[in-house]
């Protein structure tokens, strides 16, 4: 098709300036993380680099039908000497997205004659709402449950079979999945972890056989990586496809695919993550480890659902990581990147053959913090609160919570994103004085964990629906606001009063927890209706915020990854190894 540029050359520009666009570098040649490594090692993380360099394509065909042909549009245009093209394919790689929200909660449109579409790339561009429904009755009808469910599995591409609809495996749709297979097995030729090689060559398996069961097998042997130094990740996460979602707001049809036994599973986006495990954070990460087991003790209606515990044939294990490469979703800079990441997520099958969960913290991603605008946001006295390495802590707990509570993979349909993660906030702060009396953290430290993290809540402007880690930040600053936890003092500032945000947290979680086992839509619409609202204080301190970050998006800069996927890499490291 043709493709008529969205932006004006000046906005291009602008958005691609120093001051708009953030860079995020992660670890190169010459990092001192790096330089500890054998040959072999290093080996190791080349092969596994190139394995997840696959997923930018493969994630591209995914979130949209046209990225491919964008792309080489776009190349086409520079070879023109097209300047709007070239900074138009920075962002377009950088958010991995014709689409993205930025800072100020604007979406980016690159393209002036194409619509995101509910379905991406998973669906046919052209199936609405109301026909993919009618077509999933008529199946029903037709007694098709085995197709049923793996047009609504996570894994699956779908497309037109005449009037109906068939489903593709991920695996069976891109040939990309046999070359990931093969670099995971040639790191395999350079490790001597038998543990972290027995997980390679089930994930390979897993990318030759279009069977869920085998990702069932790696994801429950990455779950249980401890000791190992490299850290190589699947990452499957369903926040973006939105179409599928909409079953549960469709009561008849949501009831008939559940009298056939059919659970309705909204489509994965997937990307890879490589990096070096980092010994000291990851030895604090072990020093909190009992901060999960407190929570457990204390969530609430904890007799109504089954909650986790972790022992040794269910672990929950965490790793601190220096980043080498974030390829496919996972590297999309869209206004942010992720901080960390509790996996597998609830509706993924390892966690049903008895798998555990790890979370992977990012270092290079949360360093960096702006502390002059800081400084000007929080009360004078109670700036001496505000400790970067209090807000990883509040993330720790944060990403803890994701095990905990009912599991609610997508039960409540398009808000079910949004309120898991306002659930796992609820975790930072809800248990904190029982955190206190357990001897985990000191009175400061709990008032540290409040100051940086809800500080860093505010935001630059109304983000949409589409970004639920940003709406649950403003139902939960509202919220606070409303109750006295957080004051918005005449001289602009924010001031916290401890104990009203501990005591207002705790109502918070019992509310979503109570929506999450009740699977409601209709009460989590009403909910995030009440406090998502762009309220005088918010906005208020967003000017003031606007004065100090005028970041709009960002990208990544990943300097040995791109040494490791040319083809001499080999050659390079004899010669910086003499």
């Amino acid at each position: 098709m043709k493709f008529i540029l969205n932006m004006s050359l000046k906005e291009l520009k602008t958005r691609t300036s120093r001051s708009r666009y953030r860079p995020v570098k992660f670890l190169n040649i010459d990092s001192r993380e790096v330089k500890k490594l054998s040959k072999e090692d290093l080996l190791v993380l080349c092969h596994l680099t190139r394995a997840a360099s696959y997923f930018d394509t493969i994630n591209l065909k995914l979130e949209n039908h046209h990225n491919m042909e964008f792309l080489e549009f776009l190349n086409e245009e520079i070879q023109k000497g097209n300047k709007k093209a070239e900074l138009t394919k920075r962002l377009f790689m950088s958010q991995k997205s014709m689409f993205s929200p930025d800072a100020l909660g604007n979406q980016t449109k690159l393209v002036k004659n194409l619509e995101q579409t509910d379905g991406l790339g998973y669906f046919p561009e052209d199936l609405t709402e109301s026909e993919f429904h009618s077509i999933l009755n008529k199946m029903l009808d037709n007694g098709q449950i085995e197709e049923i469910k793996k047009i609504l599995n996570q894994r699956s591409i779908v497309v037109r079979d005449g009037e109906l609809l068939k489903a593709i495996d991920f695996v069976s749709a891109f040939d990309e999945f046999r070359s990931v297979a093969k670099e995971l097995r040639l790191a395999k030729e350079h490790s001597t972890d038998k543990k972290f090689n027995e997980y390679l060559e089930l994930q390979a398996q897993a990318f030759e056989t279009p069977d869920p069961k085998l990702d069932a097998k790696a994801d429950k042997v990455w779950a249980t990586l401890d000791k190992c130094k490299f850290e190589f990740t699947v990452s499957r996460e369903c926040y973006q496809e939105k179409l599928t979602k909409t079953i549960y707001e469709n009561k008849v049809l949501y009831d008939r695919l559940q009298m056939a036994g059919i659970t309705v599973y909204a489509k994965d986006s997937l990307g890879a993550r490589v990096g070096i495990v980092n010994k000291n954070g990851t030895k604090l990460l072990k020093k909190l480890k009992g901060l999960i087991d407190i929570s457990a003790k204390y969530m609430p209606y904890k007799d109504e659902y089954e909650q986790f515990e972790e022992h040794d044939d269910i672990p929950q294990t965490a790793v601190d990581v220096d980043l080498i490469s974030l390829t496919g979703d996972e590297g999309a800079y869209r206004a942010s990147l992720v901080l960390a990441q509790n996996l597998p997520n609830d509706d993924k099958p390892s966690l049903e053959i008895g798998g555990g969960r790890r979370n992977v913290y990012h270092r290079q991603v949360r360093f960096g913090v702006n502390k002059k605008l800081y400084k000007n946001l929080i009360a004078d006295d109670q700036f001496k609160f505000f400790n970067p390495d209090a807000d990883h802590w509040a993330v720790i707990c944060h990403e803890n919570t994701h095990s905990l509570g009912p599991k609610a993979h997508s039960t409540l349909g398009k808000y079910s994103s949004i309120m898991e993660e306002f659930k796992a906030d609820m975790g930072m702060y809800a248990f904190l004085n029982e955190f206190v009396q357990a001897g985990v953290f000191s009175d400061e430290q709990s008032k540290e964990i409040i100051v940086s993290s809800l500080s860093g809540d505010f935001l630059k402007g109304k983000p949409d629906l589409s970004q639920a880690h940003r709406v649950r930040s403003v139902m939960i600053l509202n919220r606070l606001f409303s109750a006295g936890g957080i004051i918005l003092q005449p001289d602009g500032k924010i001031r916290f009063d401890f104990d009203k945000v501990k005591e207002t947290t705790r109502k918070m979680m019992a509310e979503v927890v109570r929506i999450q086992i009740d699977k409601s839509p209709a009460k989590a619409k009403e909910y995030i209706d009440k406090w998502f609202v762009w309220s005088n204080e918010l906005q208020a301190v967003a000017t003031l915020i606007n004065k100090f970050s005028k970041k709009l998006n960002g990208y990544l800069i990943m300097p040995l990854a791109d040494m490791m996927i040319q083809s001499d890499f080999e050659k390079m490291i004899d010669e910086k190894l003499k």
